[in-house]
C-alpha cells in the first residue's frame, strides 16, 4: 500500500497543492484556518453545534438525525475501517527525501498539535463532508439557508487540514469521496428506512408524533 502512496502521480499532486498552499499562507489565513480546523476535532464540535438545536423542533428533528447519522458512518468507515488498513504515515513522519525526490521542501508549520493517527484518508474531512452532505441532501428548498452553509463549512475544514499540513492534499481528496459516500448512505438509511418504516412504529408506540 506504501508504493501507491509514493508514486510520482501521487507525490506529484501532494507537492503541487502544497506549493500552492504555501504560496498563500500568512499570519491572517494562519488564525482563520487554525480555528476553523478545530472545529472539525473529535467528535465534530461545529456539527454538534449545528446538529442539536435541529433535533429540537420537530420540523427539523429530521434534518439533525441525518445530521448526525452522516456523522457516524463516515467517522466509522474512515477512521475504524480505512485508516487502520491503509497505514498511511503523516505527512511530517515522511521520509524527507521523498519530498526532496519531488523538489518540495516539506515544513511543519506547528499552527496546531502533531497527530499521532494515520493520515489517508482525512477523518476531520470525511466527517464533516458525511455530515454537511446528509443534511443537505435532507434539505428542503426552504431548508436549503442550513444545508448549504454547512457544506460550505465542511468544505473549508477539509482545505484547512492541508492548510495546516496535518494531512497530505490526497487524504483530503479521499475523505471528501469517502465522506460523500457516507452521506449518500445516511440519507438513504435515514430517509428511506428509518423515515418510512422505524419511525411509524416507534411513534405508534410512544403514542407521540416525532417527525
Amino acid at each position: 500500500m506504501e508504493s501507491i502512496f509514493l508514486s510520482e502521480f501521487i507525490v506529484n499532486i501532494d507537492v503541487a497543492i502544497y506549493q500552492f498552499v504555501d504560496s498563500i499562507m500568512n499570519t491572517a489565513l494562519n488564525t482563520i484556518f487554525t480555528i476553523i480546523t478545530h472545529l472539525g476535532d473529535t467528535p465534530g464540535i461545529i456539527w454538534f453545534v449545528i446538529g442539536i438545536p435541529l433535533l429540537i423542533p420537530r420540523k427539523t428533528r429530521k434534518l439533525g438525525v441525518l445530521l448526525f447519522a452522516g456523522l457516524a458512518i463516515s467517522s466509522l468507515i474512515n477512521n475504524v475501517c480505512l485508516k487502520e488498513f491503509i497505514e498511511r504515515p503523516r505527512p511530517y513522519n515522511l521520509d524527507p527525501e521523498v519530498w526532496a525526490n519531488a523538489g518540495y521542501e516539506y515544513v511543519w508549520p506547528g499552527l496546531i498539535k502533531k497527530s499521532s493517527s494515520w493520515s489517508f484518508p482525512s477523518g476531520h474531512t470525511s466527517t464533516s463532508i458525511g455530515a454537511a452532505f446528509a443534511l443537505l441532501l435532507g434539505c428542503r428548498k426552504k431548508e436549503l439557508a442550513v444545508g448549504i452553509p454547512a457544506f460550505i463549512i465542511s468544505l473549508l475544514i477539509g482545505f484547512s487540514r492541508i492548510y495546516v499540513h496535518v494531512h497530505y492534499p490526497t487524504d483530503v481528496i479521499a475523505g471528501i469521496i469517502v465522506g460523500l459516500i457516507g452521506g449518500v448512505i445516511a440519507y438513504f438509511l435515514i430517509d428511506k428506512l428509518f423515515m418510512k418504516k422505524a419511525a411509524p412504529a416507534l411513534e405508534k408506540k410512544l403514542n407521540k408524533k416525532l417527525f
